[in-house]
């Protein structure tokens, strides 16, 4: 049995209906206490997706075109204090039927690879529902701050990484700099 998601929201895409479906959807708590674990955020406070899902120019692709919308509280990276964020994120997703047999035939090495930019983007589809709701956390996960800080938080100081950490400057190019450094942070008496 697969694993559950967090924020799970099954859609049934076949058969499809010719005209497209308007889909806004919202965390519940659980799913949202989930996702900041998953996350390794302290807490989020908001998540909803909205927008809609189309038939393309080819018959058996859809595309999900809409925004995300969060509140979060992240940890800053210096001082560890919490960091309020607000995220509005467009999303587009593309998905194209196709069975897991020939999604792992199609990924087999088989000599030199032409990546196609546009198959790199359209999700390939097995079964008859897709997860819109992992589509949705996979971009929010995507849209936070990898290194949120505080508006107040200190800089790092040299001193606090450590004798033989430097924080970009250059470090003398001679055999024995180390240990004139070390004597003169500990000079013989």
């Amino acid at each position: 049995m697969p694993p559950t998601n967090e924020f799970s929201r099954m859609l049934v895409v076949d058969p499809w209906p010719e005209a497209g479906i308007d889909v806004d959807v919202s965390a519940d708590p659980a799913e949202r206490q989930a996702l900041a674990r998953r996350f390794e955020l302290l807490e989020v406070r908001s998540l909803r997706g909205h927008g809609r899902i189309e038939r393309l120019e080819q018959p058996a692709e859809l595309a999900f075109r809409g925004w995300l919308a969060a509140d979060v509280v992240q940890s800053c990276v210096v001082s560890l204090e919490p960091v309020p964020a607000t995220i509005r994120q467009p999303i587009e997703r593309r998905y194209r039927p196709g069975s897991a047999a020939a999604d792992r035939e199609r990924l087999q090495p088989k000599g030199a690879i032409d990546l196609d930019d546009e198959d790199d983007e359209v999700e390939p589809v097995s079964g008859r529902e897709i997860d819109l709701g992992e589509a949705i956390a996979e971009e929010f996960g995507l849209a936070l701050d990898p290194y949120p800080r505080a508006v107040d938080a200190a800089a790092i100081e040299p001193e606090a990484l450590g004798p033989h950490v430097s924080l970009g400057q250059a470090e003398p190019d001679k055999p024995f700099a180390a240990l004139r450094q070390l004597r003169e942070e500990h000079p013989r008496r």
